[in-house]
């Protein structure tokens, strides 16, 4: 299992259309991408997830973690609309992308127009465990304000590390 995914940075969108992937997490792509060793190319592979209209964000995955829910995807029950969900979003809503020697992602046009992409608007690469949610800070994903409601909830003295659960081998419960 490859190492998550940490912190936030923000860059830039160039003129070409262009992101800098931060150095730290480009590298995450690169150990996760099995072709990168044994290719000339020095380019990482990644899988872009653009999703329904209502996103407003991109998620990025490692070769790694695309394989691995390519995996789940096989296991359930073909035909069911769950499955079927599921292959449109990680399939038919996606592309295939790689980074380019200088570290920089190249955005289809249509996925620029999607987020207001434009040059010189700025993007946040914020990490997601196995995955980077992209987007522009001051259109965070909706799915956030969900997050921070399930937060609040909880009230300031709650460890959310509890909700882990108790470390694998040992018998609490």
């Amino acid at each position: 299992m490859a190492r998550k995914f940490r912190g936030t940075e923000t860059v830039k969108v160039d003129s070409k259309g262009r992101m800098s992937v931060p150095a730290r997490m480009r590298k995450q792509f690169e150990q996760c991408d099995p072709a990168f060793s044994t290719s000339n190319t020095g380019r990482a592979q990644l899988v872009v997830v653009y999703g329904p209209d209502w996103w407003n964000w991109l998620e990025l995955y490692t070769i790694e973690a695309i394989e691995e829910i390519d995996a789940q995807i096989d296991r359930m029950q073909r035909g069911s609309v769950e499955r079927r969900w599921l292959e449109q979003l990680m399939n038919a809503q996606s592309v295939d992308l790689e980074i380019d020697r200088e570290g920089r992602l190249m955005l289809p046009q249509k996925l620029r127009e999607k987020l207001g992409f434009d040059s010189g608007v700025e993007v946040d690469f914020a990490a997601s465990g196995d995955y980077l949610k992209v987007y522009r800070p001051d259109s965070p994903p909706k799915d956030i304000q969900e997050v921070e409601d399930f937060a609040a909830s909880k009230g300031p003295g709650f460890d959310p590390r509890s909700l882990a659960g108790p470390p694998q081998g040992t018998d609490e419960g």
